[in-house]
């Protein structure tokens, strides 16, 4: 092996132990993605870039979702893995975090199931003459 080969082994364990520290906590699908990505990668400058304390899955995550959402029109960006990897790429090997004019948020689509309304409670009716008033809803 060449001091090369080896130097690039040595960023790449540190890089990958340091990504499993932030995979340990809460993240989302897009963070496994983007880290499976990461840790197929072979190019040192990558592993250099994750290794710098400024830099993070979640950062790199945020950089991608303000780049989609400039492509966005009515509310929609689709953007293919290709370029996506390139933003991820460009995000850890940049001398500075990159910098994005657009604040973006990620939102999900998914629906929150409905709450059944609660029942009300019945009210009682009060008799008269010793017969119970009837309520014709109750029967429906």
């Amino acid at each position: 092996m060449t001091t090369t080969t080896i130097d690039t082994l040595n960023f790449k364990e540190k890089a990958l132990e340091k990504m499993l520290d932030e995979m340990n906590g809460i993240h989302s699908g897009a963070e496994d993605v983007i880290h499976n990505w990461l840790c197929d990668q072979e190019e040192q400058a990558i592993f250099e870039g994750v290794l710098k304390k400024d830099r993070s899955i979640k950062g790199a995550l945020k950089y991608c979702s303000s780049r989609a959402s400039k492509q966005q029109s009515e509310g929609v960006a689709m953007i293919d893995d290709e370029t996506v990897f390139s933003w991820v790429r460009k995000y850890f090997t940049a001398d500075k975090v990159p910098k994005s004019s657009i604040k973006a948020t990620v939102k999900t689509t998914a629906e929150k199931p409905k709450q059944k309304p609660k029942p009300k409670p019945k009210k009682e009716e009060k008799s008269q003459e010793g017969f119970e008033q009837l309520n014709l809803l109750d029967f429906l």
